[in-house]
């Protein structure tokens, strides 16, 4: 069963966390857009609150993500990813395009980058063995935000923090894997609705000139460069991730017709 926090009114957004996250990510966001979005941010299926019928994979997250917007709502939906969930709108573009709306990436690409697969191939092997995540989530804190950040919002890093210390092991180590096999790259040319991407301009998994370079695949996507920013814009600079994406979202304001 997928957990899902359902709040708010207006555009329907799907928000899926990335690696290590979970729709607890998205409160604030969600608070703040409650009068312009139904915000749906759910736990992916094996991950914090979402049990998986069996092994979970890509495949099995989109056909359940597929079911939560079918049971949800008649309207097509904007997809909101972040990080691997990039990888994730992506795939439910080539499955179910026309429950889609639009796409806003925030610090996604459709392939994890060279630099960042060594890093998080070395994790895997620092994990193995060990029975929780206890303590990493501030080993990961100084790669996953900015140096802004991580010294004048010290309350911003602790929460994360403690929510990815909260993970279970066997769970990120799949996700993990999963992250590591996935390649989009060859849905990219194929989107055909309006598309946004925002980064961090210090965002290490996601820099402004790779995700300039992926989006420009797309005819007519926008991307927009956070400063003083890093991995995760919606908890370090909420105002201004907030209002880029209000923006957009009233740019996909007009109906459609139900499905």
């Amino acid at each position: 069963m997928t957990y899902v926090e359902d709040s708010g009114a207006g555009v329907p957004v799907l928000a899926i966390h990335g690696l290590g996250g979970s729709a607890e990510f998205f409160s604030e966001f969600t608070r703040r857009v409650r009068s312009e979005a139904r915000v749906l941010a759910v736990d992916l299926p094996g991950t914090g609150r979402s049990r998986a019928a069996g092994e979970f994979s890509m495949a099995s997250w989109v056909r359940d993500l597929g079911a939560v917007v079918a049971e949800r709502t008649s309207e097509p939906v904007v997809i909101l990813g972040h990080s691997l969930g990039t990888i994730v709108a992506l795939e439910a573009w080539r499955a179910w395009p026309g429950r889609i709306r639009a796409l806003i990436f925030v610090g996604g690409l459709p392939q994890v980058r060279p630099l960042i697969r060594v890093r998080l191939v070395a994790r895997l092997a620092a994990l193995e063995g060990t029975p929780n995540l206890h303590g990493w989530g501030w080993r990961v804190a100084p790669g996953v935000f900015s140096k802004t950040t991580m010294r004048a919002r010290p309350d911003v890093v602790r929460a994360f923090a403690e929510r990815f210390d909260r993970q279970s092991v066997d769970s990120y180590v799949r996700c993990t894997r999963i992250l590591l096999e996935a390649d989009a790259t060859d849905i990219v040319s194929s989107v055909a609705v309006k598309t946004v991407a925002i980064t961090g301009a210090d965002d290490q998994y996601a820099p402004p000139d790779a995700v300039a370079g992926f989006v420009s695949r797309i005819p007519g996507a926008g991307c927009e460069v956070i400063p003083e920013c890093g991995h995760v814009p919606f908890l370090e600079q909420p105002d201004r991730f907030c209002a880029l994406v209000s923006g957009f979202l009233q740019s996909t304001r007009a109906r459609l017709p139900p499905l």
